[in-house]
């Protein structure tokens, strides 16, 4: 017996779990400086940080900002991905606040319904 495996992101050659989203912005505080999300998902995020000298395995705290909505939560999350030259850091969280999920999915709802106006 297979199992048939969903896709959710735009791509057909998209394999990862989770939707990778560019918009909207998301914000990655961390040490005090904020990282505009280049991309984001339910599983982590892909930011421009090379000030921050991390490697593949380093873990980083920090927070999520959801502008225009004055929310955000907790997260820690562990680098997977660096690229030396962008400076890029791709990172999976390991701990998210328990209200996350139900931040973000508002943020995102929020987002669609003033992008309609």
């Amino acid at each position: 017996m297979s199992r048939k495996r969903t896709r959710t992101g735009f791509d057909r050659l998209e394999f990862r779990r989770d939707r990778r989203y560019p918009v909207p912005p998301l914000i990655a505080r961390i040490a005090d400086r904020d990282y505009p999300c280049i991309n984001w998902s339910l599983g982590g995020f892909l930011i421009q940080a090379g000030d921050l000298g991390l490697g593949v395995g380093d873990g980083v705290a920090g927070s999520l900002h959801m502008p225009d909505t004055g929310t955000s939560c907790a997260f820690v999350a562990e680098a997977v991905w660096t690229e030396r030259e962008g400076g890029e850091v791709g990172a999976k969280f390991t701990e998210l606040a328990a209200t996350a999920l139900e931040l973000l999915d508002r943020y995102m709802a929020h987002w669609i319904k003033r992008s309609r106006r």
